[in-house]
């Protein structure tokens, strides 16, 4: 008998772009990676739960999706997104 693993897609959280910078925040193709998108403070974002990943300097970084997105767009810095 055969069995085949299946991965469960994560769980999407619905959250808001927060950078109290002024200027939009950078969407990476990986963690300090080339940036493949950008989002404006107040933009809300789509944050794919457990998939998360943390840079060399520890800092975490969200797989997210923008909102005009079918499939998620990169990685973007954690400390500048809220979630409920």
């Amino acid at each position: 008998m055969m069995s085949l693993a299946f991965a469960l897609p994560a769980r999407a959280l619905d959250c808001i772009v927060a950078d109290p910078t002024g200027t939009p925040l950078n969407i990476r193709l990986t963690p300090n990676g080339k940036i493949v998108a950008t989002a404006r403070k107040g933009t809300r974002i789509q944050v794919f739960e457990g998939e998360e990943k943390y840079d060399d300097q520890k800092r975490a970084w969200y797989f997210v999706a923008l909102p005009t997105s079918s499939a998620p767009d990169g990685y973007a810095l954690a400390a500048y997104i809220n979630c409920p």
